[in-house]
């Protein structure tokens, strides 16, 4: 006679986890290519950014001014001018004001402006 072999319980196969949540298509929505918001910001927000670069580079230019005329020469009012000083200073804060605002603003086409149409 044959030894029949013991059958091996079959472990219990636990049930899988369910799948993550898939995150919402709000963000995704931002990213899409086949609509017509393929970028972030829009042009209004890049041109908002790119005067505020502008007004930096023409603060930084003014606060530069130019080189004393004779080097053996200490000419003050050249150095402490009311442009280097005063000015060229406050054109550089305005333009990272209006940089940070061309950041902010919201595009024409934002996310949330279709939200608020898809409510409705």
């Amino acid at each position: 006679m044959a030894k029949q072999q013991k059958q091996r319980p079959q472990p219990v196969s636990k049930k899988a986890a369910p799948a993550p949540a898939r995150r919402s298509d709000k963000r995704e929505r931002l990213f899409n290519t086949d609509g017509n918001d393929v970028l972030i910001f829009g042009r209004k927000n890049f041109i908002l950014m790119g005067a505020g670069f502008l007004l930096i580079l023409l603060g930084l230019a003014a606060m530069s001014g130019g080189a004393m005329p004779d080097p053996n020469k200490w000419e003050p009012e050249r150095i402490y001018s009311p442009i280097r000083i005063t000015l060229a200073p406050l054109m550089m804060v305005a333009g990272f004001i209006v940089i940070v605002l061309g950041i902010f603003k919201r595009s024409d086409g934002s996310a949330s402006g279709d939200n608020a149409e898809a409510a409705s």
